[in-house]
Order: C-alpha cells, then sequence, then structure tokens
C-alpha cells in the first residue's frame, strides 16, 4: 500500500472510531437526561430500584450507556448504588434539604459577592432580561411555570457566573439539581408569584447599585424562605423523608 493509502486508511480509521465514541455519547446523554427527568418528576419514587436490564431494554440501549448515566446520577447524588444492591433513587430527607439550602447560601452569597465588582452593563443586562422573562412566565399562569423557573435560574446564574470560579459555579449547579428535585417532589411549595419575582427584583436592584451587604442578605432572605417553605410542607405532608 502507498503512504497515501496508507494515511487515508489511517483517517478512515479514525473517523469511525470517532463517530462510534460520538454515538455512544449521545446514547448516553439521552439516557441520562431521560433517567434525571424521571426521578426530579417522581416518575422514581425515591428508594426504586433501577434495573439495569430494564432500563437497557426502556432506551434501546446496550447496557454500557446504562452504567455511564447511572454514573453521572450517582454523581449528582439523585441515585445510591452499592455491590449486589445495583442502583436505586436516593432516599430524601428535611435534614438533606436544609444542608442543600444551607451550602447554597453559603456558595451564591460568595459567588455574589465576588461577581458585583466585575459585572459589567453587559451582564447585567442579561440578568435584567432573565428577570423580566421570568416575571413574564409567572404572569401568563400555570402552563408556563416550568419556564418561569429556567428564567429563573439563568437570573441567578448570570449573577454568579461573573465571579470567574468554575468550582463555585460546578458546585452550585450540582446543588440547584438537587434542590430541584425537592422543589418538584413538593409541586405546592411556591412564593406567590408577586412575591417571588418581588425578591428577585430586590436582589437584582442590590446588585446594580453594587450593594454587596443588601445583596448578599436578599439572596440569604430569598434562600432562607424557600427553605422554611419546603421544610413546612415534607413535615406535614407523608413524604418518604427522615
Amino acid at each position: 500500500m502507498s503512504r497515501a493509502g496508507a494515511r487515508t486508511q489511517r483517517v478512515g480509521q479514525a473517523a469511525r472510531a470517532d463517530g462510534t465514541v460520538g454515538a455512544s455519547r449521545s446514547s448516553v446523554d439521552r439516557v441520562h437526561a431521560a433517567l434525571r427527568e424521571k426521578i426530579l418528576a417522581g416518575a422514581y419514587p425515591p428508594g426504586s430500584r433501577l434495573k439495569l436490564t430494564a432500563l437497557a431494554t426502556e432506551h434501546d440501549v446496550s447496557f454500557i450507556p446504562v452504567r455511564e448515566a447511572l454514573q453521572r446520577l450517582e454523581a449528582e447524588r439523585l441515585i445510591r448504588t452499592a455491590p449486589n444492591r445495583g442502583a436505586w433513587v436516593a432516599e430524601i430527607s428535611i435534614a438533606d434539604m436544609r444542608d442543600i439550602y444551607e451550602t447554597r447560601v453559603v456558595l451564591e452569597s460568595h459567588a455574589i459577592r465576588m461577581s458585583i465588582p466585575r459585572l459589567s452593563p453587559q451582564q447585567l443586562e442579561v440578568a435584567e432580561q432573565a428577570l423580566s422573562r421570568m416575571e413574564a412566565s409567572f404572569t401568563a399562569g400555570q402552563e408556563s411555570e416550568s419556564e418561569a423557573y429556567e428564567h429563573h435560574q439563568e437570573f441567578h446564574f448570570a449573577l454568579y457566573e461573573p465571579a470567574g470560579s468554575a468550582w463555585t459555579m460546578h458546585v452550585i449547579r450540582q446543588l440547584w439539581a438537587s434542590a430541584e428535585r425537592y422543589l418538584r417532589l413538593a409541586a405546592s411549595v411556591r412564593p406567590a408569584p408577586a412575591e417571588f419575582v418581588a425578591e428577585h427584583r430586590a436582589i437584582f436592584k442590590a446588585v446594580q447599585e453594587a450593594d454587596v451587604s443588601a445583596a448578599v442578605e436578599n439572596l440569604t432572605t430569598n434562600l432562607r424562605t424557600t427553605e422554611r417553605l419546603l421544610a413546612e410542607t415534607y413535615e406535614a405532608v407523608p413524604h418518604r423523608v427522615g
């Protein structure tokens, strides 16, 4: 075989290999997203077993993408695994929920404190637009509530990301995923939309005015209000909590 032919063959082999890896990665992403959504929505209740064979059949994939998806979910603390016991959806508890929110207060206060001196007018505009979209979605009614909470996350992250700490944002994202599970399993836990939006407008106003103390105080109040409402709900309703 000529040198040019050998080089062409190697390129073709690499392309096929990359395609295989890409397809496998796509399967992992798809299975992970589907399982995560079912856990957050309560379709797989806390404590329920996740059987490898059943999941592979359900998603029409081999065991490998399922195993990788389960590893991701375990890293997100949404499932637990043990040798000879397999995987199961993590239980929920008031203590765990409080731990999530206490940690969020610490990290998100730090992030907003570090971001304020670094925020550009353009970044402030991104946050304000997300806040306006959140308010509009709440005003549109219950059918747009999921969109409202997407914009809610966009608003917060727009204020945290200028801090420039990749690790802080990584952990905050993990905590938001864990908190989302508690919020969605207790769907009735929602401050009145007008109150919720007002709290976030107060956060934005303090950030806009570069008032670090007020921004941290308003953010902390917002997080602790949600923590309190969740605790009251889980104490009153017979969810599977410990």
